[in-house]
């Protein structure tokens, strides 16, 4: 199945099709809209109540979450490890209550770092802007755009059809475009390159074809696109992330530039750069750690609980 914007999303059961999908996207839908009418304040508290709920509604990811916490920080105790993954969900829902009012959001949001943004803006050519799931990774695309530096993004549809077209697809701010996963978006990344634009990726997900990157002192799949681009085009990397401070309130943190390092052996350079990015992903993580989406399958789906 293919979106308007020639995303390719997840293929669906028929009766996730024709009747989990469409009551699923009845009940976003409204709250979306509902909470978009409300101060932002009130929206994100809201928000807070309805991830506490989404603990118990998503109990699988639950113990996803618990796995994956075990696995990185097993110094900690169950207790310690569950109200991470509390406090999680907490700020998820705050992120799911807030992002209608995206747009009031990034008025408020204070910069660190943005000398570093500066840099990318002004060296004439392209390059890439690494996050993760941690904070709220969906203010960092229209934040950096309104600061001047068109960001595009790349893209997995949601597996939702309904939610992915009405919701997904409705984020375009400032020209930027959606580029989708796979070997399409791939052709579409290396055209925005060649013409000088920017690009953000969220390097924390598992890719199955990726390449073995310790991550938590642990092997993981790790997408290698954003290293083997920036070797190919000598292009340099910006980390960023965007952290909730307090309730409402977020810091984005621009952080030194990552240039590329070729030595002439390709597999050895894309290995150390991805290195050096999932360190990174990992120190931002273990500062504030239920800030990250622990719901992720991070590691091979065999070693998870069912």
């Amino acid at each position: 199945m293919k979106s308007n914007l020639n995303v390719k999303v997840a293929q669906r059961k028929w009766h996730e099709r024709f009747i989990k999908d469409p009551l699923v996207a009845v009940v976003v839908l409204f709250l979306w809209n509902f909470m978009k009418i409300l101060p932002l304040k009130v929206s994100s508290g809201m928000g807070a109540n309805l991830g506490k709920i989404l603990k118990y509604v998503m109990p699988k990811k639950h113990k996803i979450a618990l796995y994956n916490l075990k696995k990185c920080f097993p110094e900690k105790s169950d207790e310690e490890r569950l109200d991470i993954a509390n406090k999680m969900w907490i700020h998820f829902g705050r992120m799911i209550g807030e992002m209608p009012n995206a747009s009031k959001l990034i008025k408020n949001i204070k910069v660190e770092g943005a000398e570093h943004l500066e840099l990318i803006k002004k060296d004439g050519k392209g390059g890439f802007l690494a996050s993760g799931h941690v904070g709220n990774w969906e203010l960092a695309g229209p934040l950096t755009t309104s600061l001047g530096v068109p960001l595009h993004l790349v893209y997995r549809a949601a597996n939702n059809p309904w939610i992915e077209k009405y919701i997904f697809q409705n984020r375009h701010f400032g020209g930027v475009q959606i580029i989708p996963k796979g070997s399409a978006g791939a052709k579409q990344m290396i055209e925005l390159l060649k013409n000088n634009e920017h690009i953000g990726i969220l390097c924390d997900q598992k890719l199955r074809e990726g390449i073995d990157v310790p991550f938590f002192g642990h092997l993981a799949k790790t997408a290698p696109a954003i290293a083997t681009l920036s070797l190919k085009f000598d292009l340099p990397i910006l980390p960023a992330r965007v952290v909730r401070d307090e309730n409402c309130n977020y810091v984005c943190y621009y952080y030194p530039i990552i240039k590329p390092v070729d030595t002439g052996d390709k597999t050895k350079d894309t290995y150390d750069l991805m290195l050096k990015i999932n360190q990174m992903l990992e120190e931002w993580i273990r500062e504030k750690p239920e800030q990250w989406l622990w719901i992720h399958h991070r590691w091979d789906k065999s070693e998870y609980p069912k």
